[in-house]
């Protein structure tokens, strides 16, 4: 909803809601191996049952004060969510070397809910030489409430407990809330604008325990972080449909706030989880490079990009592994190193004959992956694994008014290299196919494609190594 209140004057107000619901039953079968021997083995079945809602609210008014560019703006959003999951599992493992049954038949009811605000002010002052200086102060303050309860059956009732269990359950309360101080100058030019500045951004997190079981001892995390970034966004405008983008950016990212619970959840027996408090905020810094041209005359279409990232305090798993029982002990952590880099182009053009259009995409990323692995059932080490991703695809299109006619090939090749384990795996994904589209009488589609893949260095053989695919549609278009 937008409203001009007067010549100068903006009130805009966008409201949206979301809402889901699921259910579905699951069954599974597991074994756990090491070094050729049965360690374990895990039969489970359970339903569940899920239902969420998102409501946001924006409200942002502006007004201008001078014809030179001067003018405020204020923006409040609010949002409010929540979701809850009822679920049974039912599961009974085997460990083989000590002849030991774990039976585990739980009901689990997990709630997340919470709400968020945000208050923003942009001023905008004009300066000499159609510059113009930019302040901007958001304030976001986020609650969320993360609820866990456990059920055990109980045998001699033949029914789940009325009380939950206390080791296994847990309730959470995570506050959230950030100050952001933008300053910035940005110029608008016939040919180019740019706009260069800086963030200050004091964020601080607070987490505590509402269960019964949680003494006045225990004291609540706390926690604050303070990021610095320079902000970046420049266009250049080489003609009417040319044009390069350049920008950068940091961005931080708090944890999963299940993550940062300090419980260990054993719903599956064979992959535990453990939670860690002290997880620290992410920061990520993002430099991209985009550049687009169209030619109206030759209908001819080119898009290139560049794109390199790394991330500070990145969140990883590391796992821990029992020789004697094959069970995995999982828990988050922080970590650096973690980086890529990227870049793509696609070309869209038609041939002299306008009824033939060439298309080709090719990508190109090459990313160091930086995390704990478990080498030879020992405690988990660090590693780090580059991995290589290169994709071609080319197409070409014969187009009347009566079909159209597409013949496609494709390339996809993977290169990993992992320190620890010293092992490189190289994989190869090919491709090619045809595509018809005919447009008939009455409305009518038919849409037929045929595609033949093939996988090398997977270590396998049969349909998954090489396949067709035929698919056909009918369609009639009605209301038109």
């Amino acid at each position: 909803l937008e409203w001009k209140m007067d010549s100068v004057t903006t009130l805009i107000f966008r409201p949206q809601y979301r809402t889901a619901v699921n259910d579905r039953g699951s069954s599974g079968f597991q074994q756990g191996w090491g070094n050729d021997v049965l360690l374990n083995e895990r039969k489970s079945s359970g339903t569940t049952h899920s239902s969420s809602y998102n409501m946001t609210m924006m409200l942002q008014l502006s007004r201008k004060l001078s014809r030179m560019g001067r003018n405020i703006a204020l923006k409040v959003d609010y949002g409010t969510n929540a979701s809850s999951t009822g679920r049974t599992n039912l599961s009974t493992t085997h460990y083989f070397k000590n002849n030991t049954k774990n039976v585990k038949n739980q009901r689990i009811e997990d709630k997340v809910d919470g709400y968020n605000y945000r208050l923003q002010l942009v001023y905008v002052e004009p300066l000499p030489w159609l510059h113009f200086l930019q302040f901007r102060y958001s304030y976001q303050h986020r609650i969320n409430n993360s609820d866990r309860f456990v059920y055990n059956w109980d045998k001699k009732a033949e029914e789940f407990a009325p009380d939950y269990d206390e080791d296994a359950s847990n309730c959470f309360e995570n506050q959230y809330s950030n100050h952001l101080f933008n300053l910035a100058v940005r110029t608008s030019r016939k040919k180019y604008n740019y706009n260069i500045g800086a963030d200050f951004e004091p964020q601080k997190s607070v987490s505590r325990s509402l269960l019964e079981k949680a003494t006045p001892a225990e004291e609540p995390l706390r926690k604050s972080v303070f990021n610095i970034s320079p902000t970046v966004n420049f266009r250049y405008k080489f003609s009417k449909r040319t044009r390069l983008q350049i920008v950068y950016r940091g961005k931080s990212r708090q944890p999963n706030i299940r993550d940062l619970q300090p419980i260990t959840d054993r719903t599956n027996p064979l992959n535990i989880r453990v939670g860690n408090p002290s997880l620290k905020p992410s920061y990520t810094n993002t430099f991209t490079l985009n550049f687009n041209s169209y030619n109206a005359k030759h209908q001819r279409n080119m898009v290139a990009s560049v794109l390199a990232e790394n991330t500070i305090n990145s969140v990883t798993n590391q796992v821990t592994y029992d020789s004697e029982t094959g069970v995995r002990t999982t828990s988050p952590v922080n970590m650096n190193g973690n980086w890529r880099a990227m870049g793509s182009f696609s070309l869209n053009t038609p041939f002299k004959n306008r009824n033939w259009i060439f298309r080709t995409y090719s990508y190109l990323q090459y990313r160091n992956q930086n995390g704990y692995t478990t080498l030879n059932k020992e405690e988990p080490v660090k590693t780090s694994v580059q991995h290589l991703t290169g994709r071609e695809r080319l197409r070409i299109t014969y187009r009347t008014r009566q079909m159209e006619l597409t013949g496609l090939v494709g390339l996809t090749y993977n290169n990993s290299y992992n320190d620890v384990r010293e092992k490189r795996t190289e994989t190869f994904d090919y491709q090619a196919g045809t595509q018809l589209q005919l447009y008939l009488p009455w409305g009518m589609e038919l849409y037929n494609d045929l595609t033949y893949s093939l996988r090398t260095g997977y270590g396998y053989e049969g349909y998954a190594k090489e396949n067709f695919m035929w698919n056909c549609q009918l369609s009639k278009a009605f209301l038109k």
